[in-house]
């Protein structure tokens, strides 16, 4: 925790009034799964955000980045769009039909669960993919502070097992298209030196 208030720190010590400061995202905990060792093939994007315009953005921009380091993804709003409910088995047995392999979950979350070592996963099931689908339509919105909390999760789709997690706080005024680009550059260079991806 201290980690975490002196980088802050220094973030908040840059910033001079009247100037534009570029987007820092801080990684607060990585978690992976030990004993996962293939890197994934094809991956779906889902960002899970109250703003689909952000929704759209983001995950169309995740499959860029990824595209462009030779690894096929897609983004989610194709099996569940941003203006209709789907249930989740049935977004489930689409995402098996079009060959994903992985689902990478991008969720909003709040202080204290960042300041938090992210959970061993356990048998009661908190770390499986269903736990997750019903943040899709029940997404918090981000607080009026300078800061945004993320949390990323990574899930196998075959057994729907958590097997990779990444929580990190942003310093920006705004989430803009900038500080999104940034942010997802971060997290798929972390994904590849975790071993996750080729």
């Amino acid at each position: 925790m201290k980690r975490i208030i002196v980088l802050l720190s220094l973030l908040a010590v840059t910033i001079l009034p009247g100037v534009a400061v570029p987007a820092e995202t801080v990684l607060t905990d990585v978690w992976k799964d030990k004993d996962h060792h293939a890197p994934l093939k094809k991956i779906a994007v889902f960002w899970i955000s109250p703003v689909p315009q952000n929704r759209l953005f983001t995950e169309n921009e995740f499959v860029r980045q990824l595209k462009a380091r030779g690894i096929t993804a897609m983004p989610a709003y194709v099996v569940i769009p941003p203006d209709r409910l789907v249930e989740r088995d049935a977004a489930m047995t689409k995402i098996r039909d079009l060959g994903v392999d992985a689902i990478l979950i991008v969720r909003p979350t709040d202080k204290l669960t960042v300041q938090s070592p992210v959970p061993q996963p356990s048998p009661a099931g908190s770390s499986r993919l269903s736990e997750y689908y019903q943040y899709v339509y029940d997404a918090p919105v981000r607080d009026e502070s300078d800061l945004a909390y993320l949390e990323t999760n990574l899930f196998e789709v075959k057994n729907e097992r958590r097997i990779w997690t990444a929580r990190s706080v942003t310093k920006v005024a705004v989430i803009d298209q900038k500080a999104l680009s940034s942010f997802i550059t971060l997290m798929i260079d972390r994904l590849a030196a975790d071993g996750m991806l080729p």
